[in-house]
């Protein structure tokens, strides 16, 4: 799956790079967003006229087309995107701000290209939404997608979103975040790549099984789960859309912060409500995808590895296991969260804990 090259931090997000390019070719031949040649992957609505939503992290479309460029009708708050053509990566663009063209690619070489247009920050704003592609005139969509061999969703927080993970200072401001975010150089897409996978993330910062980091109880991730768009409470999600071969379910940092008393311990009864809600979450995924393995991805604080072995020596399934990850000391910015490299850190600690799963020869 040759679809992302990795450029420097610094060269990837210089605003020089990161152009708002407003307007389709002058002469253009336009398309819905409906197309059957455009593949969504990741949580999308369809509305009513067509166009496509979606808000989770690390949603990403892919078509092929003719001609010597493209660009995208978009209606989006501001969030920071990646466009690859012809499987390597050429810039970061912008949403509008509201709705508005945005050029992904011009002046490239005649006849036949692909793109891959992938969100990189995750954001509680409005969701971003698709409406038209246009080309130059008498050009076409092309339909390139192929069966993937594996299918992989990530239930996660701030840390399977890679929130962060391209700042180099130790605290930032929330919407400062956004630009030196980079979902496609988190864990999650990593493993993805390693085991030549599509991958979805359903995650959400600051969430948890059973609280939020701030001990909330009420969007904990169990409750989220079955939705469409990731702050919205309807429409509810198919299932039936895209069934994953395996679940990595990553949670439990934010329970431990949200659930600790000032002295740092937590409760027996909070861990009990934790390790119930653990199973609820767990019951949930099983129930829309029976033949799908789990692996329950327990963070490296001592209580969360307790709390979520003991859920999975308790049921007692050979489709759910256990695995783990380290804290990587010096490898944390943007309040606490991995670094590109920590990133790659935890996939090569995780990738050897998938059940039956080996990387692939291209792996990077």
């Amino acid at each position: 799956m040759r679809w992302l090259s990795f450029i420097p931090a610094a060269a990837a997000l210089a605003l020089s790079s990161c152009k708002l390019v407003h307007g389709p070719p002058e002469k253009r031949a336009e398309f819905p967003a409906s197309h059957p040649a455009v593949h969504y992957v990741g949580r999308w609505e369809e509305t009513a006229d067509g166009d496509r939503r979606a808000s989770w992290p690390g949603f990403y479309l892919s078509t092929g087309f003719t001609g010597r460029s493209i660009a995208v009708q978009i209606d989006d708050p501001g969030n920071y995107f990646n466009v690859h053509i012809d499987g390597e990566f050429q810039r970061v663009v912008r949403g509008p701000g509201n709705a508005g063209w945005v050029t992904l690619a011009k002046g490239l070489s005649p006849g036949s290209h692909s793109l891959r247009l992938a969100r990189r920050n995750i954001s509680f704003a409005r969701p971003t939404e698709i409406s038209r592609f246009a080309l130059d005139e008498g050009s076409r969509l092309i339909d390139e997608r192929s069966q993937p061999r594996l299918k992989i969703e990530f239930i996660g927080d701030s840390f399977t979103a890679a929130e962060g993970n391209e700042a180099t200072a130790p605290t930032l401001p929330w919407e400062r975040k956004f630009a030196v975010t980079d979902s496609e150089k988190g864990y999650a897409a990593m493993i993805a790549r390693d085991l030549d996978a599509e991958y979805v993330t359903v995650c959400r910062s600051g969430n948890g099984v059973l609280c939020d980091w701030q001990g909330s109880r009420s969007s904990a991730m169990v409750e989220r789960y079955g939705r469409t768009l990731m702050d919205e409470r309807s429409p509810r999600w198919d299932f039936s859309c895209w069934t994953p071969d395996l679940v990595v379910i990553s949670l439990g940092l934010n329970d431990r912060t949200g659930l600790a008393r000032k002295d740092g311990s937590i409760r027996e009864k909070d861990s009990a409500n934790f390790r119930r809600e653990y199973r609820r979450l767990i019951d949930t995924v099983r129930a829309a995808h029976p033949q799908a393995r789990i692996v329950a991805l327990s963070p490296y604080t001592p209580w969360a590895r307790e709390q979520i072995g003991r859920v999975v020596t308790e049921l007692g399934s050979p489709r759910v296991t256990y695995a783990t990850f380290d804290e990587f000391p010096g490898g944390y910015v943007a309040d606490g969260h991995p670094t590109v490299e920590t990133h790659r850190k935890m996939a090569d600690q995780i990738l050897p804990q998938l059940p039956g799963l080996k990387p692939s020869r291209n792996r990077r």
